[in-house]
């Protein structure tokens, strides 16, 4: 489950507040995450100011399904007229964000779809990579948290202005595919649940996102409304105690007796045996996979309710 971490990847433990340690850079910037920094150094890049933006902005950019892709067997229009976007593009478009030009942002999107970009592939290969450079930047101390937070803002409102666009192909919504999404409690995705709601809902699923709540408010989201599947995002706790325990409180409070759990991060990709741990039942190890699992899972667990 987009994209989008920062589990540990040597320890089993978090730190204080749960806090892992950093993960190696190819990986981070694979899954679009961030490094963890030191104390010191985020007091620096503070300035003193609010110690807590930044856990917060670090989670938001650090996604755990970074995009779904419908259809992913056929080529997009990108794959075929070789109208992919380059390491350029992404640059142009991270550094237009961070100054706030949804102009250009928008300009740039624009130029690659005239040329042959499917909007899909445009969100896979341009989008999220430029949400990963901004926290990259950020570790790099070359862009500020305030940068960063605008930078994510910027992103989300061209999301937003594609919308026609990219669901003008929309299947027709089931009811009975209704999934919610949801960081681990403690932890915030916002930028990368969009984009993984976006594809979802293009692929007919009820996608709820955007709810950031703790254990009780979402087995009381579970309690009050049916879901057939529920997609946890897991990135900066590497405990498995912590996410079995929120597993099994979602099912013993959920009204479908059948509820299907999916979970995804750079946790369970590098550790899948640790998905039945933790009582899940299936893992994503982005969101173009994660649309397929969906779709796969629900037929699966309908037998279970």
């Amino acid at each position: 489950m987009a994209a989008f971490q920062e589990p540990s990847a040597s320890s089993g433990q978090d730190g204080e507040g749960g806090r892992g340690t950093a993960v190696p850079r190819g990986f981070a910037e694979t899954f679009g995450g961030l490094h963890r920094r030191t104390p010191a150094r985020a007091a620096a890049d503070e300035n003193g100011n609010h110690p807590e933006i930044a856990s917060a902005v670090e989670t938001r950019v650090v996604p755990w399904m970074v995009l779904a892709h419908r259809g992913a067997a056929t080529p997009s229009r990108a794959e075929r007229a070789g109208a992919a976007p380059t390491r350029d593009d992404v640059t142009a478009l991270a550094e237009a964000a961070r100054h706030n030009d949804l102009a250009a942002v928008i300009g740039l999107m624009d130029r690659l779809c005239d040329a042959g970009a499917a909007l899909d592939q445009l969100y896979l290969d341009l989008v999220s990579p430029a949400a990963a450079l901004l926290g990259q930047m950020w570790h790099d101390d070359t862009a500020s948290i305030a940068e960063v937070t605008v930078g994510l803002a910027c992103l989300q409102r061209m999301i937003h202005a594609f919308g026609p666009a990219f669901h003008q192909d929309d299947l027709r919504p089931d009811p009975r595919r209704r999934i919610l999404l949801a960081p681990l409690p403690g932890e915030q995705h916002s930028f990368a649940l969009v984009l993984v709601a976006e594809f979802l809902r293009r692929a007919g699923w009820d996608a709820d996102n955007g709810r950031v709540l703790s254990c009780a408010g979402l087995c009381d989201v579970l309690r009050r409304e049916w879901f057939a599947l529920a997609g946890i995002s897991v990135s900066c706790t590497t405990r498995l105690d912590t996410i079995a325990a929120t597993i099994h409180a979602m099912r013993q409070a959920s009204r479908n007796r059948g509820l299907g759990i999916m979970v995804g991060g750079p946790l369970f990709t590098l550790h899948p045996e640790f998905v039945a741990q933790v009582g899940a039942d299936a893992m994503a190890t982005d969101a173009r996979h994660a649309v397929a699992q969906a779709d796969s899972l629900v037929g699966l667990m309908a037998g279970r309710a």
